[in-house]
């Protein structure tokens, strides 16, 4: 399946739309900006990383990303070369997992990822939509945009893998040149977590960059 995000600033994020939830509930935490309380409670954010309740990747750059899911067989073909790899994130799964650009943490709202589809039209015929399975605009020359998709995950608990590819021609700069691939290796219990925002480099350009 061609599946790609595009991401702004923030980065990417991987969770599970019920594991979220519920710890939302649990915590008694009822703000919309959920990206400026994970980046501000450093506690709440490493409970999150410590019961896999949703891993960031921060720091990358704001392009369109190729994703694809090992779990779904899915593999980049030989023209593209693997620049990153880390694993053992943890990542409670309940009702399959979401992958979404970070910004839609600025202003959180679970209805627009509960809905059966809702397409609404904005600024400069700009069209939004949102569904449960993915969500995405157009801009103004009519190039759809994903911010968010849903992949079928059977529920458990999971240890995360993500690897980071690029191309290795890159020919055209505005074409996906850059892409993740996530594998789910399913566990009894998480013991210890890793934290995503130490020791890692996730920007796929810039590791390229330092060779």
């Amino acid at each position: 399946m061609d599946r790609t995000i595009d991401t702004s600033e923030y980065g990417l994020c991987i969770y599970s739309m019920d594991t979220l939830t519920s710890f939302l509930k649990t915590e008694k935490i009822k703000t919309k900006k959920l990206l400026a309380l994970f980046q501000k409670d450093k506690k709440t954010f490493l409970k999150m990383q410590e019961e896999g309740i949703w891993i960031p990747f921060p720091e990358i750059d704001g392009v369109t990303y190729a994703i694809k899911i090992k779990n779904l067989n899915e593999e980049f073909d030989d023209q593209w070369e693997k620049v990153l790899e880390y694993d053992g994130f943890n990542l409670e799964v309940k009702d399959g997992i979401w992958i979404s650009d970070t910004g839609s943490f600025l202003k959180f709202d679970e209805a627009l990822y509960r809905s059966e589809g809702q397409e609404s039209t904005g600024n400069f015929g700009m069209v939004h939509y949102d569904s449960n399975k993915e969500r995405w605009y157009t801009t103004i020359d009519g190039t759809k945009v994903y911010s968010d998709v849903w992949c079928d995950i059977p529920a458990g608990k999971y240890l995360l893998t993500v690897r980071g590819y690029s191309k290795k021609e890159i020919v055209d700069r505005k074409a996906v040149n850059y892409g993740y691939q996530f594998e789910l290796v399913e566990i009894e219990r998480f013991e210890g977590y890793k934290n995503p925002r130490e020791d890692y480099e996730f920007n796929i350009s810039k590791i390229l960059r330092a060779r």
